[in-house]
């Protein structure tokens, strides 16, 4: 961390992440289409703050690199308890795990993956190509700890897996773009719909 981007840090939570937000929205169409302009309209600060916190806009981009793939380490991967034996109670936690990271950034997984879409723009975006691998090994680890015995006998197990974990993931992705406000209200319907479609699954493919 160089003293300016210690200075960055030391703004006010709701600035700082204002300055996220904004970049993480313009950056996930890729580094080289991304304006700073567009960054720091919608941030509501000056261009000359924006370079002095970060020198340029490379460093931007690779500072959010690195902020983002350490906040999803912490509050995502070493937060998820792999052990569940009940693969829905897994899906469960993790979407509550997503849902409260993305509350704070919405732009925060649309950001990575188009960073890894984009890594031949510049070299240090491959970052976001192992932040990915490793969901991908944590999914593993989550199919590997499961008790596949409560499915049923005459399906699949690895593609139930595989349905049940798209099928939330695209129902928190149209939950997201239906609600631009989260507040109590629509957080509370949000665990109501998860649950109603973790119960679902369970009707469809576990056995009576």
């Amino acid at each position: 961390m160089t003293p300016k981007t210690a200075k960055f840090h030391d703004l006010p939570t709701l600035k700082r992440d204002k300055i996220l937000n904004a970049a993480m929205k313009e950056f996930r169409y890729g580094y080289k289409k991304a304006s700073t302009d567009a960054i720091v309209r919608n941030a509501a600060i000056s261009k000359g703050l924006l370079f002095f916190y970060f020198g340029t806009k490379q460093g931007l981009y690779e500072f959010l690199l690195n902020y983002t793939t350490n906040l999803l380490r912490s509050d995502y991967f070493e937060m998820l308890n792999l052990a569940h034996r009940d693969i829905l109670e897994g899906f469960w936690q993790m979407s509550l795990l997503k849902r409260d990271i993305s509350y704070r950034y919405p732009y925060i997984y649309d950001f990575i993956k188009s960073a890894d879409i984009h890594r031949a723009d510049i070299p240090t975006a491959e970052i976001a190509q192992n932040l990915l691998q490793r969901q991908t090994t944590v999914l593993t680890e989550l199919y590997n700890a499961c008790d596949i015995s409560l499915f049923r006998p005459d399906i699949d197990p690895q593609k139930t897996f595989n349905l049940i974990y798209w099928s939330i993931d695209a129902f928190m992705d149209d939950f997201d773009s239906k609600t631009p406000n989260w507040d109590n209200e629509n957080y509370d319907r949000f665990l109501q719909e998860l649950r109603e479609y973790l119960d679902i699954c369970k009707k469809c493919f576990y056995k009576n």
